[in-house]
């Protein structure tokens, strides 16, 4: 009798346990979808897309640009930095979007239908079989690429005509930053991720800096990049912003980057890979105090040689609080000194974030908290648009 009780009660605890199980499986986060296909296209789209090789005897298409760009020896632009876009408008039902590139993300919006890319390498999106009349067509890069690759172009097959490319918006806003500012693996529910989850999972165009200018309506570029700091990077030493801002491509610092338009806005989001990992010895500074004294000065440089470019706009020093007194005092001595020269700074600082999308990055509503908070103070009158 005995026995059948201890019985009857394991195979109790035994269906607790599968019933837990079972629930925790069921409610736990995703994990982002990999591996990543190199095109994909919503079968509701009302148009057809295939990756074909380069085309001959196509029309290129005038495009609006968005973000730091080089030029290609071919006309197309060389990039690195987050945030590259292309925007267009055209007349027919086909047109090609030319690429070389084996890093990177990109989502293409026509009209109301988005396709998605991933390392598509060195060819063409030919999209067909629209709907006779006019289109606009959105190219956005996803994420950060470590070298060079080319954005060769749009480009019209016969039978399509150009159409004027949309003219800039009033207003540009320029974020200098980390990889917060990148949006760092946003878009996932978890803290564990793989390198290729990574990939899948960040979106700059759901990261604060553009959540802020699509609030503000105004265009946006982005100089920023992953583990890096002003003075140190995450971990220590390399090379640091103040060495790559503003070239268009990071690692090949000698080409130039394409005429720019001079920003409005300037936010500078660095620091959290300064203060935020350990001073080992042999580095120059044994401690956060240490550090916070050459970081304010440094500070004030790199804003001077940001608003060298873009004299009348306005900055924003974003100060991410978690990571200590140290850097907030920083922020706040950099900003004193700025003015006491004549130029108008605002310091934002935030609080603790949630962090919780790939290895401890600020998910995608952190990004949403971040951009309500810059947008409180650069134009209180604005609203978040919907995601």
């Amino acid at each position: 009798m005995r026995d059948s009780k201890i019985g009857k009660l394991g195979l109790a605890l035994a269906a607790v346990l599968m019933i837990g199980a079972a629930v925790w499986i069921a409610t736990r986060p995703a994990r982002p979808q990999v591996p990543v296909p190199m095109l994909s296209v919503p079968a509701d789209a009302g148009f057809r897309a295939e990756l074909v090789p380069w085309q001959a005897e196509l029309t290129p298409l005038p495009a609006r640009i968005g973000g730091p760009v080089a030029a290609a020896s071919d006309g197309g632009l060389l990039h690195e930095w987050p945030g590259i876009t292309l925007q267009a408008e055209f007349s027919g039902t086909a047109i090609n979007l030319r690429l070389d590139d084996s890093e990177n993300r990109w989502r293409v919006e026509i009209d109301d239908s988005t396709i998605e890319l991933s390392r598509p390498g060195r060819q063409e999106l030919h999209v067909h079989d629209l709907q006779p009349g006019a289109h606009r067509i959105t190219v956005q890069k996803l994420g950060e690429s470590a070298a060079a690759s080319e954005l060769s172009g749009l480009y019209l097959p016969p039978g399509t005509k150009p159409l004027p490319a949309p003219p800039a918006r009033a207003e540009l806003v320029e974020f200098i930053g980390d990889s917060d500012t990148v949006g760092f693996g946003n878009t996932a529910a978890i803290r564990s991720c793989t390198g290729e989850e990574i990939f899948a999972a960040t979106d700059t165009t759901r990261a604060y800096p553009a959540l802020v200018a699509k609030a503000m309506g105004a265009d946006l570029r982005i100089y920023a990049r992953s583990g890096i700091g002003l003075l140190r990077n995450y971990g220590g030493g390399g090379t640091v912003m103040p060495q790559l801002y503003p070239h268009p491509l990071p690692s090949q610092r000698a080409i130039p980057e394409l005429p720019h338009q001079a920003a409005n806005v300037i936010v500078i989001a660095l620091g959290s890979n300064d203060f935020g990992s350990p001073l080992p010895p042999g580095e120059a500074w044994s401690n956060k105090a240490e550090l916070a004294a050459d970081f304010a000065p440094a500070l004030v440089r790199l804003a001077q040689q940001a608003l060298a470019r873009s004299p009348s706009a306005r900055l924003v020093l974003l100060a991410f609080g978690e990571y200590g007194p140290e850097l907030i005092e920083a922020h706040e001595i950099a900003a004193r000194d700025l003015r006491a020269t004549g130029v108008p700074v605002q310091v934002v600082k935030l609080g603790k974030l949630r962090r919780n999308a790939c290895l401890w990055h600020p998910s995608l509503a952190d990004h949403q908290a971040i951009a309500r908070q810059l947008l409180a103070a650069l134009a209180p009158d604005m609203q978040l648009q919907p995601d």
